[in-house]
Protein backbone atom coordinates (compact mmCIF):
# COMPACT_ATOMS: atom_id res chain seq x y z
CA UNK A 1 0.00 0.00 0.00
CA UNK A 2 1.47 3.88 -1.17
CA UNK A 3 2.29 5.45 2.34
CA UNK A 4 1.01 8.91 2.45
CA UNK A 5 2.50 11.51 0.98
CA UNK A 6 5.00 13.22 3.04
CA UNK A 7 4.78 10.50 5.49
CA UNK A 8 8.52 9.32 5.80
CA UNK A 9 9.50 13.06 5.88
CA UNK A 10 7.12 13.35 8.79
CA UNK A 11 8.15 10.25 10.91
CA UNK A 12 11.30 10.75 10.31
CA UNK A 13 11.79 13.77 12.51
CA UNK A 14 8.94 12.03 15.55
CA UNK A 15 10.92 8.91 16.05
CA UNK A 16 10.00 8.28 19.86
CA UNK A 17 12.92 8.29 22.72
CA UNK A 18 13.41 4.89 23.78
CA UNK A 19 13.14 6.49 27.41
CA UNK A 20 9.45 7.97 26.79
CA UNK A 21 8.47 4.68 25.11
CA UNK A 22 9.76 2.71 27.95
CA UNK A 23 7.94 5.10 30.54
CA UNK A 24 4.76 4.90 28.83
CA UNK A 25 4.87 0.98 28.47
CA UNK A 26 5.93 0.71 31.93
CA UNK A 27 2.55 2.66 33.39
CA UNK A 28 0.25 0.66 30.87
CA UNK A 29 1.10 -2.99 30.97
CA UNK A 30 0.06 -4.42 34.13
CA UNK A 31 -0.08 -8.29 33.38
CA UNK A 32 1.36 -11.02 31.28
CA UNK A 33 -2.49 -11.30 29.86
CA UNK A 34 -2.75 -8.02 28.28
CA UNK A 35 -3.60 -7.39 24.75
CA UNK A 36 -1.62 -4.42 22.97
CA UNK A 37 -2.06 -1.90 19.99
CA UNK A 38 0.22 -0.11 18.60
CA UNK A 39 -1.52 1.71 16.09
CA UNK A 40 1.32 3.77 14.29
CA UNK A 41 4.46 1.78 15.02
CA UNK A 42 7.38 2.48 13.07
CA UNK A 43 10.29 1.03 13.39
CA UNK A 44 9.09 -0.52 16.28
CA UNK A 45 9.98 1.44 19.39
CA UNK A 46 6.70 0.74 21.26
CA UNK A 47 6.52 -2.57 19.61
CA UNK A 48 9.96 -3.47 21.54
CA UNK A 49 9.54 -1.87 25.09
CA UNK A 50 5.76 -3.82 24.78
CA UNK A 51 7.20 -7.37 24.31
CA UNK A 52 10.28 -6.90 26.52
CA UNK A 53 7.54 -5.80 29.01
CA UNK A 54 5.14 -9.03 28.34
CA UNK A 55 8.67 -11.65 28.72
CA UNK A 56 9.25 -9.89 32.08
CA UNK A 57 6.16 -10.71 33.23
CA UNK A 58 6.71 -14.88 31.82
CA UNK A 59 4.46 -14.04 28.97
CA UNK A 60 6.09 -16.56 26.29
CA UNK A 61 6.93 -15.82 22.40
CA UNK A 62 3.84 -17.45 21.42
CA UNK A 63 1.80 -15.40 23.80
CA UNK A 64 3.20 -11.86 22.60
CA UNK A 65 2.78 -12.87 18.59
CA UNK A 66 -1.12 -13.32 19.89
CA UNK A 67 -1.25 -10.33 22.19
CA UNK A 68 0.54 -7.44 20.28
CA UNK A 69 -0.67 -6.13 17.59
CA UNK A 70 1.10 -3.33 14.98
CA UNK A 71 -0.20 -1.42 12.92
CA UNK A 72 2.49 0.40 10.25
CA UNK A 73 1.43 1.69 6.51
CA UNK A 74 5.48 1.81 5.54
CA UNK A 75 6.29 -1.38 4.30
CA UNK A 76 9.80 -1.38 5.51
CA UNK A 77 9.10 0.42 8.82
CA UNK A 78 6.30 -2.46 9.27
CA UNK A 79 9.06 -5.42 8.48
CA UNK A 80 11.81 -3.37 11.27
CA UNK A 81 8.92 -3.64 14.11
CA UNK A 82 8.08 -7.51 13.61
CA UNK A 83 11.29 -7.97 14.23
CA UNK A 84 10.66 -8.11 17.70
CA UNK A 85 7.91 -10.61 18.02
CA UNK A 86 4.83 -8.90 17.76
CA UNK A 87 2.06 -9.54 14.91
CA UNK A 88 2.66 -5.81 12.89
CA UNK A 89 -0.06 -5.31 10.01
CA UNK A 90 1.40 -3.48 6.94
CA UNK A 91 -2.09 -1.61 6.66
CA UNK A 92 -3.44 1.84 7.12
CA UNK A 93 -4.73 2.39 10.58
CA UNK A 94 -8.21 3.46 9.86
CA UNK A 95 -8.87 0.42 7.28
CA UNK A 96 -7.81 -1.73 10.24
CA UNK A 97 -10.47 0.03 12.74
CA UNK A 98 -13.31 0.03 9.59
CA UNK A 99 -12.86 -3.64 9.19
CA UNK A 100 -12.10 -4.90 12.74
CA UNK A 101 -13.70 -4.70 16.21
CA UNK A 102 -11.06 -6.35 18.50
CA UNK A 103 -10.96 -4.39 21.42
CA UNK A 104 -7.74 -4.26 23.21
CA UNK A 105 -6.35 -4.09 27.23
CA UNK A 106 -3.69 -1.06 26.57
CA UNK A 107 -3.18 1.52 23.26
CA UNK A 108 0.34 2.99 23.64
CA UNK A 109 1.89 5.02 20.61
CA UNK A 110 2.98 8.16 19.16
CA UNK A 111 0.53 9.03 15.95
CA UNK A 112 2.05 10.80 12.61
CA UNK A 113 1.64 14.57 12.64
CA UNK A 114 0.03 15.52 9.40
CA UNK A 115 -1.93 18.23 8.57
CA UNK A 116 -4.84 17.86 6.33
CA UNK A 117 -4.15 19.08 2.79
CA UNK A 118 -0.87 16.27 3.27
CA UNK A 119 -3.46 13.45 4.66
CA UNK A 120 -3.82 10.97 1.79
CA UNK A 121 -7.94 11.82 0.91
CA UNK A 122 -8.34 7.97 0.66
CA UNK A 123 -7.30 7.31 3.75
CA UNK A 124 -8.75 10.76 5.56
CA UNK A 125 -12.47 9.60 4.18
CA UNK A 126 -12.07 6.28 5.84
CA UNK A 127 -10.50 8.39 9.55
CA UNK A 128 -13.73 11.13 8.57
CA UNK A 129 -16.49 9.05 8.40
CA UNK A 130 -14.82 6.93 11.61
CA UNK A 131 -15.07 10.20 13.44
CA UNK A 132 -18.21 10.96 12.26
CA UNK A 133 -19.96 7.96 13.44
CA UNK A 134 -18.58 8.26 16.68
CA UNK A 135 -20.37 12.19 16.74
CA UNK A 136 -17.24 14.25 15.69
CA UNK A 137 -17.51 16.50 13.52
CA UNK A 138 -13.59 16.87 11.64
CA UNK A 139 -12.93 19.91 9.52
CA UNK A 140 -10.06 20.98 6.93
CA UNK A 141 -8.16 21.85 10.25
CA UNK A 142 -8.09 18.59 11.55
CA UNK A 143 -4.70 17.39 11.98
CA UNK A 144 -4.06 12.99 11.36
CA UNK A 145 -3.18 13.00 15.18
CA UNK A 146 -6.83 13.58 16.20
CA UNK A 147 -8.77 10.86 14.76
CA UNK A 148 -5.77 8.48 15.89
CA UNK A 149 -6.16 8.99 19.20
CA UNK A 150 -10.06 8.94 19.15
CA UNK A 151 -10.42 5.79 16.98
CA UNK A 152 -7.53 4.45 19.43
CA UNK A 153 -9.32 5.01 22.26
CA UNK A 154 -12.49 3.48 20.91
CA UNK A 155 -10.75 0.09 20.68
CA UNK A 156 -10.15 -0.25 24.14
CA UNK A 157 -11.94 -2.66 26.80
CA UNK A 158 -13.78 -1.26 29.30
CA UNK A 159 -10.98 -1.35 32.05
CA UNK A 160 -8.64 -0.24 28.96
CA UNK A 161 -5.17 2.31 29.15
CA UNK A 162 -3.88 4.68 26.43
CA UNK A 163 -0.38 5.96 26.99
CA UNK A 164 0.37 8.21 23.83
CA UNK A 165 2.51 10.95 22.38
CA UNK A 166 0.38 13.70 21.86
CA UNK A 167 1.60 17.33 20.06
CA UNK A 168 0.22 20.17 23.34
CA UNK A 169 -2.10 21.33 20.35
CA UNK A 170 -4.49 19.60 22.52
CA UNK A 171 -4.02 21.39 25.27
CA UNK A 172 -5.49 25.14 22.85
CA UNK A 173 -6.61 24.13 19.23
CA UNK A 174 -10.26 24.71 18.32
CA UNK A 175 -10.30 21.82 16.11
CA UNK A 176 -9.70 19.33 19.25
CA UNK A 177 -12.29 20.80 21.46
CA UNK A 178 -14.60 17.84 20.52
CA UNK A 179 -12.07 15.49 21.53
CA UNK A 180 -10.95 17.12 24.76
CA UNK A 181 -14.62 16.96 25.68
CA UNK A 182 -14.65 13.47 25.05
CA UNK A 183 -11.48 12.43 26.78
CA UNK A 184 -12.58 13.82 29.70
CA UNK A 185 -15.98 12.07 30.28
CA UNK A 186 -14.12 8.63 29.06
CA UNK A 187 -11.58 8.38 30.83
CA UNK A 188 -12.00 8.04 34.63
CA UNK A 189 -8.54 8.96 35.39
CA UNK A 190 -6.01 11.49 32.72
CA UNK A 191 -2.49 12.12 33.68
CA UNK A 192 -1.15 14.77 31.29
CA UNK A 193 2.51 14.96 31.41
CA UNK A 194 3.88 17.90 30.02
CA UNK A 195 8.01 19.29 29.50
CA UNK A 196 9.36 22.83 30.01
CA UNK A 197 11.83 21.43 27.29
CA UNK A 198 11.12 20.21 23.49
CA UNK A 199 11.15 16.68 23.91
CA UNK A 200 12.07 16.31 19.85
CA UNK A 201 14.95 18.35 19.82
CA UNK A 202 15.23 19.07 16.18
CA UNK A 203 11.84 19.93 15.48
CA UNK A 204 9.42 23.04 16.97
CA UNK A 205 6.58 20.53 18.05
CA UNK A 206 5.86 20.42 22.04
CA UNK A 207 4.14 17.28 22.76
CA UNK A 208 2.75 15.39 26.43
CA UNK A 209 2.50 12.43 27.44
CA UNK A 210 -1.36 11.34 27.48
CA UNK A 211 -2.07 8.55 30.18
CA UNK A 212 -6.03 7.29 30.29
CA UNK A 213 -7.63 5.50 33.06
CA UNK A 214 -11.14 4.06 31.71
CA UNK A 215 -11.46 2.90 35.22
CA UNK A 216 -9.73 4.29 38.36
CA UNK A 217 -9.40 5.14 42.13
CA UNK A 218 -7.93 8.58 40.84
CA UNK A 219 -10.30 10.55 38.96
CA UNK A 220 -10.48 13.85 37.39
CA UNK A 221 -7.67 15.07 34.86
CA UNK A 222 -4.42 16.03 36.86
CA UNK A 223 -1.49 17.70 34.90
CA UNK A 224 2.52 16.79 35.81
CA UNK A 225 4.78 19.59 34.93
CA UNK A 226 8.76 18.18 34.08
CA UNK A 227 11.87 19.94 32.99
CA UNK A 228 12.37 17.25 30.32
CA UNK A 229 12.48 13.33 30.01
CA UNK A 230 14.99 12.45 32.51
CA UNK A 231 12.87 13.31 35.27
CA UNK A 232 10.43 10.73 34.05
CA UNK A 233 12.05 8.31 36.56
CA UNK A 234 12.76 10.68 39.62
CA UNK A 235 8.73 10.63 40.83
CA UNK A 236 7.00 13.32 40.72
CA UNK A 237 3.63 14.82 42.38
CA UNK A 238 0.54 15.63 41.21
CA UNK A 239 -1.34 19.36 40.82
CA UNK A 240 -4.43 19.79 42.98
CA UNK A 241 -7.62 19.15 41.21
CA UNK A 242 -9.02 21.91 38.66
CA UNK A 243 -12.83 21.57 36.79
CA UNK A 244 -12.48 23.52 33.45
CA UNK A 245 -15.68 23.56 30.72
CA UNK A 246 -14.40 21.37 28.64
CA UNK A 247 -17.09 22.87 26.40
CA UNK A 248 -15.23 26.32 26.01
CA UNK A 249 -12.22 26.53 28.23
CA UNK A 250 -8.54 24.98 26.56
CA UNK A 251 -6.78 23.14 28.59
CA UNK A 252 -3.83 25.47 28.93
CA UNK A 253 -6.03 26.43 31.68
CA UNK A 254 -4.65 23.62 33.89
CA UNK A 255 -1.54 25.48 33.90
CA UNK A 256 -3.07 27.74 36.73
CA UNK A 257 -3.79 27.44 40.34
CA UNK A 258 -7.68 27.12 41.36
CA UNK A 259 -6.82 30.66 42.43
CA UNK A 260 -5.66 32.34 39.17
CA UNK A 261 -8.48 30.44 37.52
CA UNK A 262 -11.59 31.72 39.55
CA UNK A 263 -10.35 35.01 39.23
CA UNK A 264 -10.27 34.87 35.24
CA UNK A 265 -13.26 33.59 35.33
CA UNK A 266 -14.70 35.61 37.32
CA UNK A 267 -13.15 39.00 35.33
CA UNK A 268 -14.27 36.85 31.74
CA UNK A 269 -17.73 37.37 33.01
CA UNK A 270 -17.87 40.91 34.25
CA UNK A 271 -19.88 43.14 32.05
CA UNK A 272 -17.37 46.53 32.68
CA UNK A 273 -14.94 44.75 30.66
CA UNK A 274 -15.71 45.39 26.66
CA UNK A 275 -15.35 42.50 24.20
CA UNK A 276 -13.32 43.35 21.45
CA UNK A 277 -15.93 43.00 18.53
CA UNK A 278 -17.79 45.83 20.41
CA UNK A 279 -14.47 47.71 19.82
CA UNK A 280 -13.48 46.52 16.32
CA UNK A 281 -13.68 43.81 13.24
CA UNK A 282 -10.43 41.90 12.83
CA UNK A 283 -9.74 40.04 9.83
CA UNK A 284 -6.47 38.47 8.12
CA UNK A 285 -4.28 40.56 5.93
CA UNK A 286 -3.80 40.31 2.45
CA UNK A 287 -3.09 36.74 0.73
CA UNK A 288 -0.49 37.48 -2.22
CA UNK A 289 0.19 33.88 -3.28
CA UNK A 290 3.68 34.48 -3.23
CA UNK A 291 5.32 37.39 -1.35
CA UNK A 292 8.44 36.83 -2.93
CA UNK A 293 7.14 38.29 -6.08
CA UNK A 294 4.12 39.95 -5.20
CA UNK A 295 6.22 41.92 -2.08
CA UNK A 296 9.24 43.64 -3.01
CA UNK A 297 11.69 45.52 -1.54
CA UNK A 298 12.86 49.42 -3.57
CA UNK A 299 16.06 47.83 -4.66
CA UNK A 300 13.43 45.29 -6.74
CA UNK A 301 11.14 48.20 -7.44
CA UNK A 302 14.37 49.76 -9.29
CA UNK A 303 15.54 46.90 -11.21
CA UNK A 304 12.21 46.19 -12.67
CA UNK A 305 11.26 50.20 -13.54
CA UNK A 306 7.96 49.46 -11.07
CA UNK A 307 7.78 53.04 -9.74
CA UNK A 308 4.01 53.57 -11.06
CA UNK A 309 2.43 50.07 -10.27
CA UNK A 310 3.51 49.32 -6.24
CA UNK A 311 1.61 50.31 -3.38
CA UNK A 312 2.84 50.33 -0.18
CA UNK A 313 2.28 47.23 2.42
CA UNK A 314 3.89 45.97 6.01
CA UNK A 315 4.92 42.58 5.41
CA UNK A 316 6.41 41.79 8.32
CA UNK A 317 5.31 42.30 12.52
CA UNK A 318 9.24 43.53 12.93
CA UNK A 319 8.57 46.59 10.80
CA UNK A 320 5.61 47.79 12.86
CA UNK A 321 6.59 49.56 16.16
CA UNK A 322 5.31 51.36 19.31
CA UNK A 323 1.09 52.09 18.91
CA UNK A 324 1.43 53.54 15.62
CA UNK A 325 2.85 52.85 12.12
CA UNK A 326 3.69 56.43 10.88
CA UNK A 327 5.21 57.54 7.63
CA UNK A 328 8.34 58.01 9.12
CA UNK A 329 8.40 54.40 10.02
CA UNK A 330 7.35 53.30 6.47
CA UNK A 331 10.57 55.73 5.13
CA UNK A 332 13.06 53.80 7.49
CA UNK A 333 11.81 50.32 6.57
CA UNK A 334 12.67 51.73 2.85
CA UNK A 335 15.65 53.31 3.18
CA UNK A 336 16.10 49.81 5.28
CA UNK A 337 15.57 48.15 2.03
CA UNK A 338 12.24 45.95 3.62
CA UNK A 339 10.14 44.28 1.77
CA UNK A 340 7.31 47.05 1.51
CA UNK A 341 5.98 47.00 -1.70
CA UNK A 342 3.48 45.27 -3.03
CA UNK A 343 3.14 44.64 -6.87
CA UNK A 344 -0.04 45.86 -7.94
CA UNK A 345 -0.67 46.39 -11.65
CA UNK A 346 -3.64 48.18 -13.17
CA UNK A 347 -6.69 45.05 -13.52
CA UNK A 348 -5.84 44.86 -17.28
CA UNK A 349 -4.98 41.94 -19.74
CA UNK A 350 -1.25 41.87 -19.84
CA UNK A 351 -1.06 43.14 -23.41
CA UNK A 352 -2.40 46.34 -21.75
CA UNK A 353 0.10 47.18 -19.13
CA UNK A 354 3.42 48.77 -19.73
CA UNK A 355 6.53 47.05 -20.67
CA UNK A 356 7.77 46.80 -17.30
CA UNK A 357 4.70 45.55 -15.78
CA UNK A 358 4.43 42.98 -18.60
CA UNK A 359 8.16 41.93 -18.24
CA UNK A 360 7.93 41.60 -14.45
CA UNK A 361 4.55 39.24 -14.53
CA UNK A 362 6.70 36.92 -17.71
CA UNK A 363 9.85 36.85 -14.83
CA UNK A 364 6.90 35.52 -12.42
CA UNK A 365 5.89 33.06 -15.32
CA UNK A 366 9.44 31.54 -15.27
CA UNK A 367 9.48 31.06 -12.28
CA UNK A 368 6.08 29.30 -11.90
CA UNK A 369 4.73 31.70 -9.73
CA UNK A 370 1.88 31.94 -11.36
CA UNK A 371 0.91 28.19 -10.76
CA UNK A 372 0.89 28.73 -7.60
CA UNK A 373 -2.50 28.10 -6.06
CA UNK A 374 -3.82 31.33 -4.73
CA UNK A 375 -2.25 32.51 -7.93
CA UNK A 376 -4.24 30.16 -10.71
CA UNK A 377 -7.41 30.19 -9.25
CA UNK A 378 -7.29 34.44 -9.99
CA UNK A 379 -8.99 35.79 -13.10
CA UNK A 380 -5.69 37.52 -13.52
CA UNK A 381 -2.93 35.80 -11.24
CA UNK A 382 -1.06 38.97 -11.07
CA UNK A 383 -3.55 40.76 -9.43
CA UNK A 384 -4.00 40.81 -5.92
CA UNK A 385 -7.38 41.05 -4.38
CA UNK A 386 -7.56 43.48 -2.21
CA UNK A 387 -10.65 44.72 0.65
CA UNK A 388 -10.59 47.44 3.07
CA UNK A 389 -7.88 49.37 4.21
CA UNK A 390 -7.17 48.65 7.76
CA UNK A 391 -7.60 51.45 10.62
CA UNK A 392 -4.27 49.09 12.55
CA UNK A 393 -3.00 45.91 12.83
CA UNK A 394 -2.95 43.05 15.13
CA UNK A 395 0.19 40.76 15.70
CA UNK A 396 -0.69 37.56 14.40
CA UNK A 397 2.24 36.22 15.80
CA UNK A 398 3.66 37.50 19.58
CA UNK A 399 6.93 36.49 20.90
CA UNK A 400 6.01 38.75 24.14
CA UNK A 401 2.50 40.18 24.00
CA UNK A 402 0.30 40.77 21.77
CA UNK A 403 -0.97 44.38 20.71
CA UNK A 404 -2.27 46.52 18.47
CA UNK A 405 -0.98 49.61 16.31
CA UNK A 406 -2.44 52.20 13.93
CA UNK A 407 -2.10 52.34 10.68
CA UNK A 408 -0.93 56.07 10.65
CA UNK A 409 0.73 55.40 7.19
CA UNK A 410 -2.48 54.08 5.40
CA UNK A 411 -0.63 51.16 4.05
CA UNK A 412 -1.48 47.92 3.40
CA UNK A 413 -0.97 44.72 5.18
CA UNK A 414 0.04 41.21 4.54
CA UNK A 415 -1.55 38.51 6.09
CA UNK A 416 1.60 38.08 8.47
CA UNK A 417 -0.56 40.34 10.69
CA UNK A 418 -3.90 40.64 10.74
CA UNK A 419 -6.08 44.25 9.98
CA UNK A 420 -8.55 45.50 12.45
CA UNK A 421 -11.58 48.32 11.61
CA UNK A 422 -12.62 50.34 14.55
CA UNK A 423 -16.55 50.58 15.18
CA UNK A 424 -17.67 53.99 14.67
CA UNK A 425 -17.89 56.55 17.18
CA UNK A 426 -14.72 54.43 19.18
CA UNK A 427 -11.37 56.19 19.73
CA UNK A 428 -8.46 54.03 18.13
CA UNK A 429 -6.24 55.86 20.20
CA UNK A 430 -7.44 54.48 23.45
CA UNK A 431 -8.25 51.35 22.64
CA UNK A 432 -4.80 50.31 21.21
CA UNK A 433 -3.56 51.64 24.73
CA UNK A 434 -5.95 49.98 26.98
CA UNK A 435 -5.60 46.62 25.18
CA UNK A 436 -1.55 46.76 26.79
CA UNK A 437 -2.96 45.41 30.38
CA UNK A 438 -2.32 42.62 32.37
CA UNK A 439 -5.57 41.40 32.47
CA UNK A 440 -6.06 41.10 28.63
CA UNK A 441 -2.61 39.79 28.24
CA UNK A 442 -3.42 36.68 30.51
CA UNK A 443 -6.51 36.62 28.58
CA UNK A 444 -4.54 36.41 25.34
CA UNK A 445 -2.39 33.33 26.58
CA UNK A 446 -5.46 31.31 27.08
CA UNK A 447 -6.69 32.39 24.21
CA UNK A 448 -4.02 32.09 21.22
CA UNK A 449 -2.22 28.81 20.30
CA UNK A 450 1.34 28.90 20.86
CA UNK A 451 3.91 25.85 19.63
CA UNK A 452 7.35 25.10 20.42
CA UNK A 453 8.96 27.77 18.29
CA UNK A 454 7.74 30.17 21.21
CA UNK A 455 5.23 32.54 20.16
CA UNK A 456 1.62 33.25 20.22
CA UNK A 457 -0.49 32.56 17.12
CA UNK A 458 -3.88 34.44 17.03
CA UNK A 459 -6.39 33.78 13.87
CA UNK A 460 -9.37 36.42 13.72
CA UNK A 461 -11.39 34.38 15.38
CA UNK A 462 -9.27 34.20 18.32
CA UNK A 463 -8.92 37.90 18.89
CA UNK A 464 -12.44 38.35 18.66
CA UNK A 465 -13.05 36.42 22.05
CA UNK A 466 -9.98 38.98 23.68
CA UNK A 467 -12.12 41.27 26.13
CA UNK A 468 -10.69 44.61 27.07
CA UNK A 469 -11.35 46.61 30.31
CA UNK A 470 -12.05 50.49 28.90
CA UNK A 471 -13.25 51.90 32.53
CA UNK A 472 -11.20 55.01 32.82
CA UNK A 473 -9.25 54.26 29.50
CA UNK A 474 -9.78 58.19 28.58
CA UNK A 475 -7.27 58.83 30.98
CA UNK A 476 -4.03 56.92 29.45
CA UNK A 477 -1.86 58.78 27.78
CA UNK A 478 -0.99 57.33 24.37
CA UNK A 479 1.64 59.15 23.53
CA UNK A 480 3.60 57.82 27.20
CA UNK A 481 2.30 54.20 26.20
CA UNK A 482 3.91 54.30 22.55
CA UNK A 483 7.07 55.59 23.56
CA UNK A 484 7.99 52.82 26.07
CA UNK A 485 6.24 50.32 23.68
CA UNK A 486 9.22 51.70 21.26
CA UNK A 487 11.85 50.91 23.93
CA UNK A 488 10.40 47.32 24.93
CA UNK A 489 9.31 48.72 28.24
CA UNK A 490 6.32 46.55 29.11
CA UNK A 491 6.90 46.45 32.36
CA UNK A 492 6.70 50.31 32.98
CA UNK A 493 3.55 50.34 30.79
CA UNK A 494 1.87 47.41 32.77
CA UNK A 495 2.68 49.73 36.02
CA UNK A 496 0.66 52.75 34.55
CA UNK A 497 -2.08 51.21 32.88
CA UNK A 498 -2.37 48.28 35.28
CA UNK A 499 -3.12 51.29 38.05
CA UNK A 500 -5.49 53.00 35.57
CA UNK A 501 -7.94 50.48 34.12
CA UNK A 502 -7.54 47.64 36.97
CA UNK A 503 -7.28 49.43 39.92
CA UNK A 504 -9.29 52.44 39.55
CA UNK A 505 -11.44 51.68 36.49
CA UNK A 506 -12.28 48.12 38.01
CA UNK A 507 -11.40 48.12 41.22
CA UNK A 508 -9.25 45.50 41.71
CA UNK A 509 -7.39 44.29 44.59
CA UNK A 510 -3.93 44.87 44.97
CA UNK A 511 -2.81 40.90 44.81
CA UNK A 512 -5.59 40.54 42.40
CA UNK A 513 -3.87 42.85 39.98
CA UNK A 514 -0.26 40.91 40.40
CA UNK A 515 -2.33 37.77 40.20
CA UNK A 516 -2.91 38.21 36.88
CA UNK A 517 0.32 39.83 36.38
CA UNK A 518 1.42 36.52 37.31
CA UNK A 519 -0.92 34.60 34.67
CA UNK A 520 0.69 36.49 31.98
CA UNK A 521 3.96 36.11 33.21
CA UNK A 522 3.85 32.37 34.19
CA UNK A 523 2.04 31.60 30.49
CA UNK A 524 4.83 33.25 28.65
CA UNK A 525 7.40 32.26 29.82
CA UNK A 526 6.65 29.13 29.50
CA UNK A 527 6.32 29.20 25.58
CA UNK A 528 8.94 31.11 25.57
CA UNK A 529 11.43 28.94 27.59
CA UNK A 530 10.41 26.04 25.15
CA UNK A 531 12.03 28.44 22.48
CA UNK A 532 15.18 28.45 24.25
CA UNK A 533 15.52 24.92 24.90
CA UNK A 534 15.64 24.39 21.52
Amino acid sequence: MKPIEGYHKLRGGYYTPKKIAEFITDWAVHSAKDEVLEPSCGDGVFVDTVCNKLRSFGASDFDIAKQVTGIELDPNEACKASEYGATVNNDDFFTFCYTNDTTFDVVVGNPPFIRYQNFNEEFRQVAFELMQNHGFNPNRLTNIWLPFLVLSCKLLKENGRIGMVIPAELFQVDYASEARKFLSDFFESLTIITFKSLVFGNIQQEVVLLLGERLSDRKGIQIVELQDVDELDKGWTFSETKELDHDREKWVKYYLSNDELYLLRMLNTESRITPSTDLFEVNVGLVSGENDFFVINREAVKQHCLFDCVLPIVSKAEQVKGLAFTNDDFNEAVNSNRRVFLFYPDDKDIDELSASERNYILYGEKKFFHKNYKCRIRKRWYIVPRSWCADAFFIRQANGNPRIILNKANVNVTDTLHKIRFREGIDNKIVAAAFLNSYTFALSETIGRSYGGGVLTFEPGEVRKLRIPMLNAEKLDFNRINAWQRHGETEQILSYTNDVLLRQGLGLAEYEVEMLNGIWCKLRDRRKNRKKSR
